[in-house]
């Protein structure tokens, strides 16, 4: 029993007298230093980035062994992002100074102690700018999706080009405008088409299709390109998707010209 108690006052003394622990780690350069991949060499700054260190003043470091704040993520290779997860706590229950990130809305908000405040943002809006020179082909009566676009330009990757369906990124309000142009062939005798720029939206606060019309009246003998636009403004929820469609009753099948520049679509997020 006095061995016992004699190696369990030395084991003591000597934690004591060391005042630093190590894990990976055989000469410990702080109250408590953690090598990850135990390959921590003293005379290259570099070599601490998968530390964890805690001094005696108390101060964190993550990737660094001179934290200079309470918590130091400043380490030597850059891989020093912050994760900040979402929480269903109040703000009082998270008490103010809290901080959570909103997956809905996309953006970060902190506690003042009584409610969660956003913090001021500007997330890119969606921007999309594409041509379509695929002489798609639509048969006659028959309304169909345009698809096979060649993206310009897509801010945020919410246009698919091959279905040509977007996506909304964010909740918003989102301008749409089209243009289109058939291959020259003849036309019916009082012909029409329409374009169709369409939401799967199930809110109330938007119009669900946006839909524009050319006719041509009388006898046709000679061949035309025919081309038209439309335009709509859409109030969308995040993940709502946008889609564009020709519904041409000239007659014939008709094929989208190859010209590419003359079908177009742009969509902007306000």
């Amino acid at each position: 029993m006095k061995k016992r108690l004699i190696f369990a006052l030395m084991t003591i003394g000597g934690l004591l007298i060391k005042a630093q622990v190590g894990i990976n780690m055989p000469a410990p350069e702080a109250v408590l230093h953690i090598d990850g991949q135990k390959n921590t060499a003293p005379a290259v700054s570099g070599s601490y980035y998968d530390d964890v260190v805690v001094t005696a003043s108390g101060n964190m470091g993550v990737g660094t062994k001179t934290p200079k704040t309470r918590l130091d993520m400043r380490s030597a290779e850059r891989l020093n992002a912050l994760g900040i997860g979402g929480t269903s706590q109040t703000a009082s229950a998270a008490k103010a100074g809290a901080l959570r990130y909103n997956p809905g809305t996309q953006d970060l908000s902190y506690s003042n102690g009584t409610a969660w405040t956003p913090l001021a943002h500007k997330a890119p809006n969606d921007f999309v700018d594409a041509e379509n020179a695929s002489a798609q082909s639509f048969t006659s009566g028959t309304q169909a999706a345009i698809i096979n676009w060649t993206k310009k330009t897509d801010v945020n990757g919410s246009f698919n080009s091959g279905t040509g369906i977007f996506t909304a990124s964010k909740t918003g309000i989102y301008i749409v405008a089209f243009t289109f142009s058939l291959a020259s062939g003849t036309i019916a005798n009082d012909a029409r088409y329409e374009t169709l720029i369409q939401t799967n939206s199930a809110s109330s606060a938007t119009n669900k299709v946006f839909k524009c019309v050319g006719s041509y009246p009388g006898t046709n003998t000679l061949s035309n390109r025919v081309a038209g636009n439309c335009s709509g403004i859409f109030n969308l929820n995040q993940g709502d998707n946008i889609t564009v469609s020709l519904n041409q009753a000239l007659g014939t099948a008709k094929t989208l010209d190859t010209e590419a520049s003359l079908t177009s679509i742009s969509i902007f997020g306000l």
